[in-house]
């Protein structure tokens, strides 16, 4: 499993939605693979996940890896299997949120 789990200072929340399906259309199909992105602009965080067709079929879904993130971050979200995003006001919390995300993509 390929895991992309990264904080992006600066990046609102289209700029992170953009990244995040590049970075998945670069890691290919081959291999499960999932791209979960935090931007952090103007004192809110926004969150995309974007996975592969071989990660889906793993058992893993956008959505959910959205959804484990967002409470760390005062917010919620959500969306489809290949690809959700979500905010919140919390950027301090950055960094447990793709800890949270992480955790997950490994217990699936």
């Amino acid at each position: 499993m390929r895991l992309v789990a990264q904080r992006l200072d600066g990046a609102s929340g289209g700029d992170v939605r953009t990244l995040a399906t590049d970075v998945r259309a670069r890691l290919g199909g081959d291999a499960p693979a999932a791209v979960v992105l935090i931007g952090a602009a103007d004192g809110k965080a926004a969150i995309v996940a974007a996975l592969n067709d071989a990660a889906q079929a793993r058992g893993l879904a956008a959505g959910d890896l959205v959804r484990a993130a967002a409470p760390f971050l005062d917010g919620k979200g959500g969306g489809k299997a290949d690809l959700a995003q979500g905010g919140g006001t919390d950027v301090t919390r950055i960094d447990e949120a793709l800890a949270a995300v992480t955790a997950a993509v490994v217990s699936a």
